[in-house]
């Protein structure tokens, strides 16, 4: 039987201010908790912000127990966010499997680390090349480990939980190759083949893993509808699942960080969640999908609505209002970036519906922003604004003052 994930579990306070640091503090919080040896509640308390890390991808070392588990990062939950039967690895396992997985690889895993040393997890290439030759290694490691010593203490979970994770984790690492050339690459003109050769390939090699792998291609914005289509035409496969989780861990996302993220995490993450209700509402899907899927809809509906009247209430207008305010070169390219952001923003909110709201709330804005006298900018540095937010005609139409 399939158990969703459970009640999203509050934000501290200290987590409250991470969400709302600059992407650079982030990132240096985020630097010290890579150097901690035993990162523990640390690891606990940037959790929240994984979503945004995604979006901003701050420098970060490249170890070879970081790309092992690579292939995993978007079925990462935490501990507590993890139950048995959900498509997903508890962050709490990583640790204690990796140590014994390198472990077991021994010089090849020395030999692979040497190749990576002092690199950074943002050298795409170099990680693929590397993973390329770890991975399938790994898989094997993993698929005949046995449950490492002390697994309970860290991992707070019962040895009974251990198979399923092993054979979950096994299952990604085995199509970890094909999943990364499809990040990569996209799959080209037409994805499906290439969707599909990894559900197949992961039906016949790891059954058990079939929906982890499937909730991974969920997570991709280019891949969802074809993965769900080939999943939807596969018998006796578990679609359900998988389906559910990613829809629980994009909720989690709406109602965790997403207010506290920067305009363009934002925006990541909303054409993320809007890709994959599309997928979701597709015809095929079974009924109860879709009706989740709904309310995940309009709750996306609601949280960019609330993300953009912040971002103007907060930042964007008071900056256009502000009387006398000597605005240089750089304040402009911020301002010029700020509704960048805001357009993005709202691009993405008008796929959950109440498209003419959207339009409508950017529209009075750079009626605003043209109509603003209060600070030094230009004339044609208001209507530039403008037309970052509504496009070149509609602003041409505009009043200026």
């Amino acid at each position: 039987m399939f158990h969703s994930a459970p009640p999203v579990h509050p934000v501290t306070e200290v987590q409250r201010k991470l969400c709302g640091a600059a992407d650079e503090q982030l990132a240096q919080v985020v630097a010290l908790v890579d150097a901690m040896p035993v990162r523990g509640a640390a690891d606990a308390l940037i959790a929240p912000l994984r979503a945004r890390l995604a979006a901003i991808e701050p420098l970060r070392p490249l170890s070879i127990t970081r790309l092992l588990f690579r292939p995993l990062d978007p079925v990462i939950v935490t501990g507590p966010r993890w139950r048995p039967g959900i498509p997903a690895v508890p962050r709490t396992a990583l640790s204690i499997i990796g140590h014994a997985v390198i472990g077991q690889l021994g010089t090849v895993a020395t030999s692979l680390q040497a190749s990576i040393a002092g690199r950074d997890g943002k050298e795409h290439a170099l990680a693929n090349q590397v993973g390329a030759s770890l991975w399938p290694t790994g898989a094997k490691a993993v698929a005949r480990l046995p449950i490492p010593a002390g697994w309970g203490a860290e991992t707070g979970l019962p040895e009974s939980c251990y198979p399923e994770i092993r054979a979950n984790i096994a299952a990604v690492l085995h199509q970890a190759a094909p999943l990364s050339r499809w990040a990569r690459d996209g799959g080209g003109s037409d994805p499906a083949p290439a969707v599909n050769d990894i559900l197949q390939a992961t039906q016949a090699a790891h059954p058990a893993g079939f929906g982890i792998v499937l909730a991974i291609l969920l997570a991709d914005s280019t891949a969802a509808a074809p993965a769900l289509q080939a999943a939807l035409a596969m018998p006796t496969v578990p679609v359900d699942p998988a389906v559910i989780q990613t829809l629980d861990r994009a909720q989690h996302v709406l109602a965790t960080v997403f207010s506290f993220s920067g305009l363009a995490a934002a925006s990541f993450q909303a054409a993320h969640v809007a890709a994959l209700l599309d997928a979701v509402e597709a015809p095929g899907t079974r009924p109860g999908l879709r009706a989740h899927a709904q309310r995940v809809r309009e709750q996306a509906n609601g949280a960019c609505q609330s993300r953009l009247f912040q971002a103007l209430d907060q930042d964007f207008l008071p900056k256009l209002a502000a009387t006398g305010a000597e605005l240089d070169d750089a304040a402009v390219a911020g301002l010029e970036n700020d509704a960048r952001g805001l357009r993005r923003l709202a691009m993405a909110g008008r796929r959950f519906g109440a498209a003419a709201t959207y339009d409508k709330l950017l529209g009075r804005t750079a009626a605003g922003a043209c109509a603003s006298t209060g600070s030094t900018l230009t004339r044609m540095e208001r209507l530039r604004l403008a037309e970052l937010l509504i496009g070149t005609e509609a602003a041409l139409r505009l009043p200026l003052a």
